[in-house]
């Protein structure tokens, strides 16, 4: 059994792979609980729906920060690649 050695750029890429599972499961979270918002919309007895929007609002800014990351650490691993020469 051969094995790579290990790079930067693969240990980056390995870290990369863990995130962007977890930010699917997190995108997949904030899915779901939007169409709970969706399915109950303010109404007389029920006057949590500003709340729940305002934690949505905050909950995909975080992902959206994730996502900005994740996205710069994958152009930072194929500047890496490109540079060993490597895919």
């Amino acid at each position: 059994m051969t094995t790579s050695p290990l790079t930067a750029a693969s240990f980056l890429a390995r870290s990369i792979e863990s995130d962007q599972q977890r930010f699917a499961q997190e995108a997949e979270r904030l899915a779901e609980q939007a169409a709970r918002i969706a399915k109950n919309p303010p109404a007389a007895g029920r006057t949590t729906a500003s709340g729940e929007i305002a934690r949505l609002i905050q909950e995909a800014t975080s992902l959206l920060k994730r996502a900005v990351a994740l996205e710069t650490g994958l152009e930072a691993v194929a500047l890496m690649n490109s540079e060993t020469g490597e895919k």
